[in-house]
């Protein structure tokens, strides 16, 4: 049985969005919450996209090699925007992973250690993350890339911005069209949302990623003012 969360969708957080707001679950408006959670799609990457590259994380299971281009915010990678890839190892050091990974490799089927490199596969009409080789424990990525707003009208759409802030600025917006009595302290629940993912988002900047001729793997290490490369 798989361990990776469920991938929120178009469908599955409009569910949810007409649950929050107390719509009963085929009376109201299906139109106006899907204009509703469309726009807080877009609003929520307008108001965290500043044109520069930033470092999502994703965190891989025990046993599974491939995972859907989400991060653990909910968030959808843009699989041609990734800049650099890399695993933690340990707790204070960051390893880039190259990409490639060959088909003798994905033959080593009992194969179990920390991932060394990744690649981008097409399985089941999805483009998943692959990584080699399998991880024998739970380890956490981290993806240099850029923000791309995507389609977010389908019911298999995913979002371009994190899930629980376009929910929870959408359960806002829905609860005010409806004219729900709490829809200001949900706003406010946003607003917060919002401001933390900002402070995270400058403080969690990208890595430069080494250089493909350089035959020192550079490595980032934490240190008493934050992560820095060295090597």
């Amino acid at each position: 049985m798989s361990t990776l969360p469920p991938v929120q969708t178009f469908e599955s957080m409009l569910r949810t969005l007409r649950s929050r707001c107390g719509l009963h679950p085929t009376l109201g408006s299906a139109t106006a919450l899907e204009d509703i959670l469309t726009g807080a799609n877009d609003y929520v990457f307008a108001q965290l996209d500043e044109g520069l590259p930033i470092t999502s994380t994703l965190m891989l299971a025990a046993d599974t090699p491939e995972y859907p281009w989400i991060s653990d915010e909910g968030e959808t990678i843009a699989r041609g925007s990734v800049q650099s890839v890399w695993v933690e190892q340990g707790d204070s050091e960051r390893v880039p992973l190259p990409q490639g990974i060959q088909h003798a490799m994905r033959a080593e089927q009992s194969l179990r250690a920390i991932p060394e490199r990744y690649d981008s596969r097409y399985i089941d009409g999805e483009w998943s993350l692959e990584v080699w080789p399998i991880p024998d424990q739970p380890y956490r990525l981290f993806i240099d890339h850029n923000r791309v707003l995507t389609r977010f009208t389908q019911s298999s759409d995913k979002p371009s911005a994190p899930a629980r802030l376009v929910l929870e600025y959408a359960v806002a917006m829905g609860k005010a069209h409806y004219g729900k009595a709490d829809a200001e302290v949900v706003g406010q629940s946003f607003r917060t949302m919002l401001y933390k993912e900002k402070v995270a988002q400058k403080e969690n900047r990208r890595f430069i990623p080494p250089s493909a001729a350089c035959p020192s793997r550079p490595r980032v290490v934490a240190t008493a003012n934050g992560f820095r490369q060295v090597g």
